[in-house]
Order: structure tokens, then C-alpha cells, then sequence
């Protein structure tokens, strides 16, 4: 399954404000607004809410983001906002990020697709947001299995898609391999054997199926 199941619903006060936001399209609003003071309850209620849908990990690399500081919990548009402005406030193009993979990633054009229009009443036209996961170049957590396109050995990632590759190449996925280079990492048997009772102890369906994940990774690590 995607890491994001469930999208953010605005609430009330939310929709006015972004009603607000929206009605001074014609009068100088953007992109660049996104960090305006009166966005901060918008933008607290999108980290609040996908940090915790994404157990409190980085849509990209997978590192842990922060649960209390804005530092390293950043608002991301998975679509960039200065390029397509018509989806900066979409529920489905905003995750939470670590601050270097918001600093690395920034507005690369990430659509792999040519738009749909929508006409409204008022004869206005709308862009749609894609609604699968062929019309983005990145693993997009609202779409994607992470662990079908990208492989996490050790603190090396490895593309097993083309849209992996990307992903790797967008965000510099191996920034830590290329500053320092291979670090080589070692499980004893009593580390082993440690998780493996965990596993067998364990009754709780999906806090086996986690352990069975790290013992995995585990082993996959010592080439077994």
C-alpha cells in the first residue's frame, strides 16, 4: 500500500482561509505567499496530519522527520508549487519532508503528463490533478509502494524503477554515500537472534510484520 492512505479534509475555518487566499488570485497572491503568517493554522494542520499518517518518516529518503520542530517537518508540494500554483493547496500534493530533502528537491518538475482541463460553471478552466501514479516522474506517497521503486541497503538506495531512479537523482537519496562514502554495516548473531525472538514472541500482526522487515533488512545487509 502507499505510505499516505488517507488525505488531509480541510475543515471550515481551513476553507475559509484558503477561500481567502484564493480571491486575491487577481491581486498579487502566488506561490511566494505560501509562507504568509495567516497560512500558519493551514500549514500546522498539514504537518500535524501527515506526519503522523507517515509514522513520522520522509515521504523521500525515509529518515525520521521531526515531531515537534518545524525544522526538520517541512510542507512539501510534491508537484512544485511555483510551476503549477493551480494545485498549492491540493490535499493529495502535500506531504511532510526532512529539511534536506526539501533544500536538495525544491521545484524540480516532478508531472510526467500532459494536464486534464475541467471547465466550472462560471466558464473558468481548472487544471485536474492526476488521480494514479503514472502521471508523476517521483515516488509520490499518495500513489506508490516506496519499496517497489526504491531499495534502502544499509544507508545506500537503490532504484528498482525508472521513477526510483529519479526519485534517487531529485532528492540525492546517496547524498551520505557521496560525502563519506560506503559505510559498511555489521548485525551480530546476538543482534539477530534478539530480533528473531521478538519476531516469535510477538502477537501483535503488525508489529510482526515490522520486525520481520527489520530482520530482512537485517540479513540482506550481511548478504545472506
Amino acid at each position: 500500500m502507499p505510505e499516505i492512505n488517507n488525505i488531509l479534509k480541510y475543515n471550515d475555518g481551513l476553507k475559509i482561509i484558503i477561500k481567502n487566499k484564493l480571491s486575491r488570485i487577481n491581486n498579487g497572491f502566488s506561490y511566494i505567499n505560501w509562507s504568509d503568517d495567516d497560512l500558519e493554522p493551514l500549514r500546522k494542520a498539514v504537518r500535524d496530519f501527515y506526519k503522523i499518517e507517515q509514522k513520522g518518516h520522509c515521504a523521500y529518503c525515509k529518515k525520521e522527520v521531526s515531531m515537534t520542530s518545524v525544522l526538520n517537518c517541512h510542507v512539501e508540494h510534491i508537484v512544485p508549487k511555483s510551476k503549477h500554483p493551480d494545485f498549492i493547496f491540493e490535499p493529495k500534493n502535500l506531504c511532510v519532508i526532512c529539511a534536506d530533502c526539501n533544500q536538495i528537491k525544491r521545484e524540480q518538475e516532478t508531472l510526467d503528463c500532459i494536464l486534464d482541463t475541467l471547465t466550472l460553471s462560471n466558464g473558468k478552466v481548472r487544471k485536474k490533478y492526476p488521480f494514479t501514479s503514472g502521471g508523476f516522474k517521483i515516488v509520490h506517497p499518495h500513489f506508490d509502494v516506496y519499496e517497489d521503486h526504491i531499495l534502502i541497503y544499509g544507508e545506500f538506495y537503490v532504484d528498482l524503477s525508472v521513477k526510483g531512479h529519479f526519485t534517487i537523482g531529485a532528492c540525492r537519496l546517496n547524498r551520505r554515500l557521496h560525502q563519506f562514502g560506503w559505510q559498511e554495516v555489521l548485525h551480530s548473531e546476538d543482534e539477530i537472534r534478539a530480533v528473531m525472538n521478538n519476531f516469535l514472541e510477538c502477537s501483535d500482526s503488525i508489529r510482526r510484520a515490522k520486525i520481520l522487515k527489520t530482520l530482512s533488512r537485517m540479513l540482506l545487509e550481511l548478504g545472506v
